[in-house]
């Protein structure tokens, strides 16, 4: 119910002023206790007096609970409010007025009988001399003026002085001005609580404020936070001239690069609370996107403003290989290229790799060295220690147990090493040269060239320099074209060499937007990635827009949907040397080996 109250309080003259109050509550209690909803501060009240509710058979009652109540002058313990009704209630009267429409019950409450002092029997009231602080040095006027002196001095003066103080010259000394107390002058201008990641260092305001009464200035803050990238990378004159004009309004805010780039306290505000410095809000994003083809063309973007309405399809950061790119290229590093995912010509990945998932994820299981094996992608695929993003795929740690690297094994174990193609060639030369070297028979040709009295004119060194040259080249031969590392690498042979196709593997697909994995673990990677019967390593199962927006809202909460912000999958900062977030590379990773051009392997005597 609600109920409207109106204090009434008379002066000595009689004149009377009033306070409205709204009460809204199913019960409202009268009483001297600190959980009444109407509070009464005096003695002769109980804890708990009385109670206005509506009543079971409608209208507004009054009943007494721990106190007594007079209504019109008869002892009640509950009645029905009525128009004029006066409830005396300790030495409080209620007087029911008419209610105005959207309130339940109207009511005066003024404090009739108020509570005095008495000496002895009770009979003599106890009067309080008219004397004040005339009669003394101390007059209000004087007063004032103290008080007044204090509050510049403690709040302005001795502050200022802190903040202006030059440390003597020499080393050690204590400075001019010492705080008192371990409290530092300037603290009572601190205007709010420090973000939690400040609050290290919070009272030493010289930090951030490195000159008094001047702006927190950007050198400040990249004094702390060196790796923060800016909003888009500036490594040409012309997004450097771009990056100024979005961005300048800080010509009039500071200095230096605060002028050129906008200040970082413009939307980085410091004492506001504990989670307050990082703004999270859409608005610091759509406030510029939303018009900026029109105001800034020179950035080559579309206008946006809610992700579930005109967001644009993804763009795909897909690693390239050289040769793809150009044919007259020479053999370099794999570069990315931007793919929008609406360009269904040119989402093929072309990683020179062969990897069918559909034969991986069969549901009958994959042969191995330990029988049948069901694989599920989390035997490739396992996150990385943020839980972001996925550690890289390694033919040591994922392949190498069922694809085997053994060239010779009815004879031994002994496997090539997965690295260059030299090394390969090397470690077969060296194997089948130490057969030789120790009569080790590995087939029947060799088991034969030193019998003793063969009748050969050729020398036997000759002749198993010339078995060793022609076993490994057929081995390297083997596995180049028909097994092995045939079986993954797109390989082709040019007269007497070969040639490897670079390997240009997309760990990254969306290089300037964050999705974290670990938040999503409780679907299956089937619900995202469509890839059970994907045949060919060229299909790209990055999840599409319409994929995401089944499950997040945008700028509106929606129901059974997720937050879907901006700032759900963006960061502000990203781009540019100095950015935390992955930026396109133009040189070759380290995790991908370098092109190669492989001759035969000959051996001499």
């Amino acid at each position: 119910m609600k109920l409207l109250l109106t204090r009434l309080v008379r002066n000595k003259t009689g004149q009377v002023s009033r306070t409205d109050q709204t009460i809204t509550a199913d019960t409202i209690v009268f009483g001297r206790g600190s959980d009444c909803k109407l509070h009464l501060p005096d003695p002769r009240v109980a804890l708990h007096h009385a109670s206005i509710c509506i009543g079971a058979a409608g209208g507004v009652v009054v009943e007494a609970m721990d106190g007594a109540l007079t209504i019109d002058g008869n002892p009640e313990t509950s009645a029905k409010l009525k128009l004029a009704q006066r409830i005396k209630l300790g030495p409080y009267a209620i007087e029911v007025l008419e209610p105005p429409p959207e309130i339940d019950a109207a009511v005066t409450l003024e404090l009739v009988d108020p509570l005095v002092e008495d000496t002895g029997g009770g009979q003599e009231r106890v009067r309080v001399a008219k004397s004040g602080l005339t009669s003394t040095w101390l007059s209000r006027r004087r007063l004032s003026w103290i008080g007044f002196a204090v509050i510049i001095v403690a709040f302005l003066a001795w502050p200022i002085l802190h903040a202006l103080k030059v440390d003597p010259p020499t080393p050690g000394a204590a400075p001019v001005l010492q705080p008192l107390a371990k409290v530092m002058p300037d603290e009572s201008w601190n205007p709010g609580p420090f973000d939690s990641a400040h609050a290290s260092f919070g009272r030493d305001c010289a930090k951030c404020h490195q000159t008094p009464f001047k702006q927190v200035q950007n050198d400040a803050c990249e004094a702390c936070h060196k790796s923060v990238g800016w909003h888009f990378a500036r490594d040409t004159e012309a997004k450097r001239q771009l990056h100024r004009d979005v961005f300048g309004a800080g010509k009039a805010m500071g200095e230096g690069n605060d002028a050129d780039e906008g200040r970082c306290a413009a939307c980085h505000r410091d004492h506001k609370g504990p989670a307050a410095l990082k703004r999270q809000d859409s608005p610091l994003c759509t406030d510029c996107h939303r018009d900026l083809k029109t105001k800034h063309p020179a950035a080559g973007t579309v206008n946006v403003t809610n992700f579930q309405t005109d967001h644009p399809p993804f763009k795909l950061s897909m690693v390239v290989p050289p040769a793809v790119r150009d044919a007259s290229t020479s053999a370099q590093a794999p570069k990315k290229v931007s793919i929008s995912q609406d360009d269904a010509k040119a989402l093929v990945e072309r990683s020179n790799l062969k990897f069918p998932h559909q034969t991986h994820l069969t549901g009958k299981g994959v042969r191995s060295p330990d029988g049948k094996q069901i694989l599920t992608c989390r035997n490739c695929h396992t996150p990385d220690e943020t839980g972001t993003r996925f550690k890289a795929v390694t033919m040591r740690e994922h392949c190498q147990s069922c694809h085997s690297l053994e060239f010779e094994p009815a004879s031994s174990a002994r496997q090539a090493p997965h690295g260059s193609v030299n090394d390969v060639i090397a470690s077969v030369n060296e194997f089948y040269a130490q057969a030789a070297l120790l009569n080790r028979p590995i087939d029947q040709a060799h088991s034969k060239l030193e019998r003793p009295g063969a009748g050969s004119e050729t020398p036997a060194g000759t002749r198993s320099v010339a078995w060793v040259n022609k076993k490994a080249q057929q081995i390297v031969t083997e596995m180049m074209e028909k097994r092995t590392c045939f079986t993954c690498h797109e390989i082709n042979r040019a007269g007497d060499s070969w040639k490897i196709a670079p390997i240009a593997v997309t760990e990254q697909w969306l290089t300037k937007s964050r999705f974290p994995h670990i938040k999503h673990n409780t679907f299956t990677c089937s619900k995202c990635h469509d890839v059970e019967q994907s045949d060919s390593s060229k299909d790209i199962a990055i999840p599409d827009i319409k994929n995401c927006r089944s499950c997040h809202a945008g700028n509106t909460p929606e129901v059974d949907k997720a937050p879907g912000s901006c700032e759900t999958c963006h960061s502000f900062h990203v781009g540019g040397s100095r950015s935390t977030h992955p930026a396109l590379f133009t040189k070759l990773p380290p995790n991908h080996p370098k092109p190669m051009t492989v001759n035969p392997m000959t051996v001499k005597p």
